[in-house]
């Protein structure tokens, strides 16, 4: 059976994009998962940074020219026991070509993961091949900058036919944020989780240990417990949304 392959993209920076992929792919392998995460993200790798492995040299760049095998690339993060493909933080900015995104996802298809968490690189960029993975899981914060702008990369997804679901982040409960109601009456495809804003993060950086590892007590760990559970129950999840809605269109008329 082919793995599930996850495309984790936000159109801002600063939502939590990584901080999302590394805790998503830590819960997985916890459930008894095969996952592997791949930093993907051709100008500004960080997943090093959250993994302590930010010396690597070798990784994502050579998986896309093929340099070398997949299986040549994978680290293991001894911590959590998650295999990992860091991008290679020395290395200058590249862009890859529609060839070359088709066959790192026929090499990440045919590897006998469960699942592939791909962290990407945020912006209106969207990465080629799109329609050969499962799903773009989209990460938002509950403000009006980084809900609106993700209508961009919504618009072109559905555009594409392609699948997508969504994960609010950093939620703090004030009263001048968009709330997880405004949006699921807006967003067609599948709210996947709100996760809270929490100093665990932050902590879990410094110490090159997910949150979600460092501890399961705390309120984000639990919010990326739950929004985990969503893959669990199947490795087939969401609906392809309907492009007849303008996204967020609702919350503009509002305004």
């Amino acid at each position: 059976m082919e793995p599930y392959i996850i495309r984790v993209a936000s159109q801002k920076g600063g939502v939590g994009k990584t901080t999302i992929s590394t805790n998503l792919a830590v819960c997985l392998k916890d459930f008894g998962y095969k996952v592997l995460l791949v930093d993907c993200d051709t100008t500004n790798p960080s997943i090093g940074f959250h993994l302590g492995m930010e010396k690597s040299n070798i990784g994502y760049k050579q998986l896309v020219k093929g340099t070398s095998k997949l299986s040549e690339l994978c680290s293991v993060h001894a911590p959590t026991g998650i295999c990992v493909i860091p991008g290679s933080i020395n290395s200058k900015p590249f862009v890859i070509t529609e060839a070359e995104a088709r066959r790192v996802i026929k090499n990440l298809k045919a590897s006998n993961y469960d699942f592939v968490i791909l962290d990407t690189q945020p912006g209106y960029y969207i990465q080629t091949a799109v329609n050969e993975i499962d799903e773009t899981l989209l990460i938002t914060t509950p403000d009006m900058p980084s809900c609106s702008s993700i209508l961009r990369s919504v618009k072109l997804l559905d555009e594409q036919n392609a699948k997508h679901n969504l994960i609010i982040n950093r939620v703090k409960g004030k009263n001048y944020e968009i709330s997880k109601r405004e949006i699921e009456e807006t967003y067609e495809g599948k709210i996947v989780g709100a996760l809270p804003e929490s100093d665990i993060v932050p902590e879990s950086i410094a110490e090159h240990i997910p949150a979600y590892a460092l501890s399961r007590n705390d309120k984000f760990s639990k919010g990326i417990f739950l929004s985990s559970r969503f893959y669990k129950k199947s490795t087939s999840p969401g609906e392809v949304p309907s492009t007849k809605r303008s996204f967020w269109s609702r919350i503009f008329r509002r305004r």
